[in-house]
């Protein structure tokens, strides 16, 4: 009898998870990553941990879309019938963790021969509270540029490259928009505006701001500085600018459109993280393509930055299993499981030694690449701040209204963090 169990998601949500697996079941609850093989990888994974505990039975709770995935994991962990181990993002760390519904894993690795110093310190940070360690970072990815190598040989532009500013950037991007067919009309963009909190955030930060200050407790005195709205009325330009990027009427179909966009050939930098990886693998091999990644410029006189988006396995407090879902938490995290999911290009390896090695792998370079940038990020707002999501929702309508009706970013700006210093309860 197969002893990896698929279990779908209305079993999920109403609770019938160790019935469903047979008695004794250990639950995992996780996301399937997008892409051919990626289910068989990660039931390869769990293998040699089965193989350890022979009549064990393991039940796959799996969930692909991320929002789902993030309601239905939240409610499951509010009743009385979690899964055992659960891959947890940084995002719910605050809600999960701070609120003491995961278990503090310190006593256990001991016990089973696991060293935390195996894992990139910054990541494993996320998941530590004190002297607790309430999660094992799986994966993760900075954010970056891509660049199209082609477009920059035809115009004899170098490549850039990690020191790059701001006006390096603007300088490439307008010599590369330009209308390739004599038609009147722009064809070919050196960069694109994204909207996506997500992707726009490094760039403020390697502007010398900061939508939040220091302590993510408010944001008078850093969402309204100089150097954010300096930053947010820069990077606003180019979504009004026709010299860098297209106009895509509808917001929502951006990323899917700025995607189509660079991997047919026709724009230069697009703002992207790890998950691009697999599907730019497949039209590079193929020719149509040839791809570099650098760190996202800088300002002048700022140090380059970026966030960094990490995903990690936890164990509920109330798991009667202990011992067994912290081994499981340990197995789909050590540096075998580590390098196989990065060789797929899902994403960087947590562990340290297994994201060298692949980046020593990678023939292309781009996994250095990212290891480079990496070194000059630090984890998302979004890991310690507990309202993240609605704090993103006034950031992002903040973006929208400097860009699609042209508010003047320092009242936007000054108005927006005053409403998130209500939000988070400061008091000034």
């Amino acid at each position: 009898m197969r002893r990896v169990v698929a279990l779908c998601l209305a079993c999920w949500a109403c609770g019938g998870s160790r019935e469903d697996g047979g008695r004794g079941a250990l639950a995992l609850a996780d996301r399937i990553d997008s892409g051919a093989g990626a289910a068989e990888l990660q039931e390869r994974l769990v293998t040699p941990y089965l193989a350890r505990h022979p009549g064990l039975e393991l039940v796959r709770q799996s969930i692909a879309a991320r929002d789902e995935y993030h309601r239905v994991l939240l409610t499951s962990l509010a009743g009385d019938d979690p899964p055992d181990v659960f891959l947890l993002d940084a995002e719910d760390v605050p809600r999960v963790v701070d609120r003491g519904v995961a278990l503090d894993l310190v006593p256990y690795l001991a016990r089973i021969g696991v060293d935390p110093a195996r894992y990139d310190p910054a990541l494993l940070a996320v998941f530590r509270r004190g002297a607790g360690i309430y999660g094992l970072p799986r994966g993760y990815t900075p954010v970056v540029i891509a660049y199209n190598k082609d477009l920059l040989d035809r115009a004899a532009v170098p490549y850039p490259t990690d020191d790059w500013t701001w006006d390096d950037f603007l300088r490439v991007a307008k010599r590369l928009t330009r209308d390739t067919d004599g038609d009147g009309s722009i064809d070919q963009w050196g960069s694109a505006f994204d909207g996506r909190l997500a992707l726009w955030l490094p760039w403020i930060w390697s502007g010398g701001g900061d939508v939040l200050c220091a302590d993510g407790r408010r944001a008078s005195g850093c969402l309204d500085s100089r150097a954010t709205v300096e930053a947010l009325r820069w990077y606003a330009g180019l979504a009004t600018s026709e010299e860098l990027g297209p106009r895509i009427r509808d917001a929502r179909d951006a990323p899917g459109a700025i995607a189509r966009l660079f991997a047919s050939g026709r724009l230069a930098f697009m703002t992207t993280g790890h998950w691009a990886i697999p599907g730019l693998r497949a039209i590079v091999a193929a020719g149509r393509l040839h791809v570099g990644f650098v760190a996202i410029p800088h300002r002048e006189g700022v140090p380059s930055a970026t966030v960094l988006y990490v995903s990690g396995y936890a164990v509920p407090a109330m798991t009667l299993r202990r011992k067994a879902a912290v081994e499981l938490a340990a197995e789909l995290t050590d540096s075998a499981a580590a390098a196989a999911r990065g060789e797929t290009g899902l994403e960087l390896p947590a562990v340290a030694a297994a994201a060298r090695a692949v980046a020593t792998a990678d023939a292309l370079g781009w996994d250095a690449a990212f290891l480079r940038a990496a070194a000059r990020g630090r984890p998302s707002w979004s890991a310690r701040v507990g309202p993240w999501r609605d704090v993103a929702e006034r950031l992002a309508d903040l973006m929208d209204r400097v860009v699609s009706t042209h508010e003047d970013p320092v009242r936007a700006a000054g108005a927006t963090a005053r409403e998130l210093d209500r939000l988070l309860g400061a008091t000034r």
